[in-house]
């Protein structure tokens, strides 16, 4: 089988050991869920199911966790970095309104997370979703030296390093296709680093991941980092979801993190730089050079970026291809200055800036609200 199960068990087993013993009918569901007999979608749909039962009520976010300040945000809500009263290390606590986002949605970006939390090159979810009166939240693992965008301010990054983000990343998404799922949203914004020589890189937001044959639509608006099948699409069209789609990706990435820049605005035409990219890789016989700027990569690299920015998504090629190239020059001497605009900072500096600082002052607002909200409802007797 291909479902999700044969990864999950270990990593879900405590929070299934707090309820299985209190709900008998649950017992049955689990057990049949965990043996991996089902296709990934029916999978992942049950165990969205049966964690639905086990999100923990709060009257709000500051009584598990003390807010330290905003580490992101998005149309979704907001990334936090918090550190839970009860002791341990710090988490990136991510929160989403719940009068914008499906309480399915929260679940199954949540539910994805724990599943492929094993795999070092995934940002790991940790155990006990919550929910206040007006949002939810689930804590990650935080990541110090914030996300790869952060590290390609000024230029791109020394060769070494960009072998090891791009090897970490492709065993990432190898490990989401052989449980049938796909990430859909490789960019260097869900890039997580955790030391500034990227030792150890994590792809992380796992909120558009789906299993795969998932309907897709065209993305909202111009995105650098989606493939030409995607972009061609016209509302209401959809195309199934394949791993393709994260190669190309991968392949965006891999020329990001050389050059601190997206090789084009869109991946499609009358978008100048694509119509140059498209022109070069369709003409026969090739030209024995590539137009600028693809001419600044070695011939392997060249390679490596033609099989994961194949136009054909049925002849691009799997992630995993990256490591056939790992020993060879990708020639960028040019970016051995070091991590471009990192110096020697980590976001970690300034972790214990006074709760309810100025970062935190819309927020403070809100669960000021929330609290009482709380109040009235009662949701405080679930606190922790």
């Amino acid at each position: 089988s291909r479902g999700i199960y044969g990864a999950i068990t270990n990593a879900l087993r405590p929070s299934v050991s707090r309820v299985s013993h209190t709900f008998p009918e649950e017992r049955e569901r689990e057990s049949s869920v965990l043996q991996g007999t089902e296709d990934t979608a029916t999978a992942l749909q049950r165990l969205v199911e049966l964690t639905a039962t086990r999100v923990t009520p709060v009257r709000n976010l500051r009584v598990p966790y003390r807010l330290i300040r905003e580490l992101g945000s998005g149309s979704y809500g907001r990334v936090l970095l918090a550190r839970p009263r009860q002791g341990g290390p710090a988490v990136a606590l991510k929160v989403l309104r719940r009068d914008s986002v499906l309480r399915t949605t929260f679940l199954r970006e949540f539910c994805v997370g724990r599943c492929v939390s094993s795999h070092p090159g995934l940002l790991q979810t940790l155990a006990g979703p919550l929910q206040s009166p007006r949002h939810f939240a689930f804590a990650q693992e935080y990541a110090p030296y914030g996300d790869l965008s952060g590290m390609l301010k000024e230029r791109g990054l020394p060769e070494l390093l960009v072998k090891r983000v791009m090897a970490q990343l492709a065993g990432a998404l190898d490990f989401l296709h052989g449980r049938g799922l796909v990430h859909a949203d490789v960019k260097p914004d869900n890039v997580l680093v955790f030391d500034p020589v990227c030792s150890r890189v994590a792809l992380g937001d796992l909120g558009l991941t789906r299993p795969e044959g998932s309907p897709t639509p065209a993305p909202p608006g111009p995105l650098p980092s989606a493939p030409p099948e995607l972009c061609l699409l016209l509302p209401p069209e959809t195309l199934p979801l394949r791993p393709a789609l994260d190669s190309w990706g991968l392949g965006v990435l891999l020329f990001c993190t050389a050059t601190a820049c997206f090789p084009w605005d869109v991946a499609l035409a009358p978008d100048p730089e694509f119509e140059t990219f498209a022109g070069w890789m369709t003409t026969r016989p090739q030209p024995p050079r590539p137009p600028p700027p693809w001419d600044q990569f070695a011939p392997p690299a060249l390679a490596l970026l033609q099989g994961l920015l194949d136009l054909d998504p049925e002849t691009r090629s799997p992630p995993l291809v990256v490591l056939d190239f790992l020993g060879d020059d990708w020639g960028l001497e040019r970016n051995r200055e070091g991590p471009g605009g990192l110096g020697g900072m980590s976001s970690e500096d300034g972790e214990e800036e006074e709760e309810g600082g100025a970062s935190l002052e819309e927020w403070t607002d809100e669960e000021e609200e929330e609290d009482k909200d709380g109040r009235r409802m009662g949701t405080d007797r679930g606190a922790p």
